[in-house]
C-alpha cells in the first residue's frame, strides 16, 4: 500500500472563522500547544491509542538492505539521493555536495539520542527508484531523495505544494519493536519516496531567505518526518496523543509501553516540525524538533537507551503599534508572552502598545478607508484568512500588510 503526505502553504477557504475582531488594539488569546499524532493503520483506528499501536512503521531486521537485502533498521535506514535533487533552483551558489551534507545533518536531528534509530547513506550503492505502485515501490533504497516537475508528478501542479513524501508498507506477520516487543498485525514500512518540488526556488543559508522560496533543510525535516510514519498534527486532531492537557511540560514515552499514560488530546504545537504548513521557513530548522515530533519517534521506535536532549517546546511572537499606527514593532522566537510582549513594544517605541501575542502565525489586513482586522492561527494562511474577513465586516477593499509567525 502507497501512503502519501503532502505539504502546502494555502488550504481551502471553507473553514470555520473562529472570531471576528471588533478592534485592532486586542490581545488575543495564545494557541494551544500539545499531542503528536501517527500515519495510522489502513483501517480506520477507533482511537489515537489504536492508531498508534497499529500504525506501520520500520521493523527491527537483522541485516542491512545493501549487505543482505533487508529492508528495515538494521544498517540503519538506508538513503538515497537522486541526481535529480542537485538540479533543484538555489538562489545563491550551492554545490551538490552541500545539499547532500545539509540532508544528513537534517537526518541526524531525527536520529539524535536514539540508539536503534539512524541513516546510513548508500547513494551510488544502490540507485533511487521512484515508486508508482505497491509493484515497484520497493525498487531503489529504503529512502530515496527525488526533485520532480510538475509535469513529472501531478502533485506539484499546485505550485503550492513544496514538498511530498510517499511510503510503502506492506504486511508482516510480526514486527520487532525497537524495545524488543513483538507486534502482530501490524505492517512495516519498505520503502519511502521524498519528493521536493522543481518548480519552486529554493536556500541552504538564512541570509539569502526570501518570502517566496523555501529553506530546504526545513522541508526536509518535516518530509523525513513522514517517513518514518508521523502524520500531521493538525490534520487528524481527533488522533492526537498526550500525557496530559499541560501545553508547556515535557512529553516523556514509556519506552517499554509506549501508549501507557496517554490519552487524546486535540491540541496543536504551531511550531512542531510535522504540523502540515508552513514547513518552508527556517524557524523550525533552527529549532530542532519540538517535544511533540520527539515524542512520536519515540512512539513508534521506543527504546529504554533514548538520551533526552533539551529541546525549545513553544515559541511567541508580538505585534504592537504606536497609537498613530505609523510604528510597527514585531518578535518572534522568545520563550514567553512577556518576553515577546516586551520585545514589540521596545521595537516599536515610544506610546505603543502590544496588538496581540501568538504562539502560531498572525495577519493584519487594512482596508480602503483604514479599518483593520487581525487573525490568528497555526497556520499562516489560516491567519490571513482570518484578517481580511474580520476587515471585510467594516471595511472593503481588505488587503493583508502584516504576516508572520512566532516560530520562523
Amino acid at each position: 500500500m502507497i501512503r502519501a503526505a503532502n505539504d502546502t502553504m494555502l488550504a481551502s477557504m471553507g473553514r470555520w472563522i473562529t472570531a471576528l475582531f471588533a478592534t485592532l488594539f486586542l490581545t488575543m488569546v495564545s494557541l494551544p500547544a500539545a499531542a503528536f499524532v501517527v500515519e495510522g493503520p489502513r483501517g480506520e483506528a477507533s482511537d489515537g491509542i489504536d492508531n498508534l499501536m497499529r500504525a506501520p512503521r520500520w521493523a527491527l531486521s537483522s541485516g542491512s538492505l545493501v549487505e543482505s537485502g533487508e529492508r528495515g533498521l538494521g544498517g540503519g535506514l538506508e538513503y538515497a539521493v537522486d541526481d535529480s535533487v542537485c538540479t533543484l533552483r538555489f538562489v545563491h551558489e550551492v554545490s551538490c555536495a552541500e545539499i547532500r551534507a545539509e540532508l544528513a545533518r537534517v537526518l541526524d536531528v531525527w536520529a539524535e539520542g536514539h540508539p536503534a534509530l539512524f541513516f546510513t547513506d548508500v547513494t551510488g550503492r544502490i540507485s533511487p527508484g521512484r515508486a508508482y505502485s505497491p509493484a515497484t515501490a520497493e525498487n531503489g533504497a529504503e529512502i530515496d531523495f527525488f526533485a520532480d516537475t510538475p509535469s513529472r508528478f501531478p502533485p506539484f501542479m499546485n505550485p503550492y505544494t513544496t514538498g511530498y513524501t510517499l511510503f510503502y508498507e506492506r504486511p508482516a506477520g510480526t514486527l520487532v519493536l525497537t524495545n524488543g516487543k513483538v507486534l502482530r498485525d501490524v505492517r512495516a514500512i519498505g520503502a519511502a519516496d521524498v519528493r521536493f518540488n522543481a518548480a519552486r526556488c529554493y536556500y541552504l543559508d538564512v541570509a539569502h531567505a526570501r518570502a517566496d522560496c523555501v529553506h530546504f533543510a526545513s522541508l526536509a525535516l518535516h518530509e523525513i518526518g513522514h517517513a518514518l510514519g508521523i502524520g500531521h498534527p493538525d490534520d487528524r486532531p481527533e488522533m492526537n496523543l498526550d500525557s496530559d492537557r499541560d501545553p508547556g511540560n515535557r512529553l516523556v514515552v514509556n519506552c517499554r509501553a509506549p501508549e501507557d499514560g496517554l490519552k487524546v488530546s486535540p491540541r496543536v504545537n504551531p511550531s512542531a516540525v510535522l504540523v502540515g504548513r508552513d514547513v518552508q521557513g527556517p524557524g523550525r530548522w533552527r529549532r530542532g524538533l519540538s517535544w511533540d515530533d520527539a515524542a512520536a519517534r519515540d512512539a513508534l521506535y521506543p527504546h529504554c537507551g533514548i538520551e533526552v536532549p533539551d529541546r525549545s517546546y513553544t515559541a511567541w511572537g508580538a505585534f504592537a503599534l504606536s497609537a498613530d499606527g505609523s510604528r510597527e514593532g514585531r518578535v518572534r522566537l522568545r520563550p514567553s508572552r512577556e518576553a515577546a510582549e516586551a520585545g514589540a513594544v521596545a521595537d516599536c517605541g515610544a506610546d505603543c502598545r502590544t496588538v496581540a501575542a501568538f504562539e502560531g502565525c498572525f495577519a493584519l489586513a487594512r482596508g480602503r478607508s483604514g479599518q483593520a482586522g487581525v487573525g490568528q492561527a497555526v497556520r499562516s494562511d489560516h491567519a490571513r484568512i482570518d484578517a481580511v474577513l474580520a476587515c471585510s465586516e467594516r471595511d472593503s477593499g481588505c488587503e493583508v500588510t502584516v504576516d508572520f509567525c512566532a516560530f520562523d
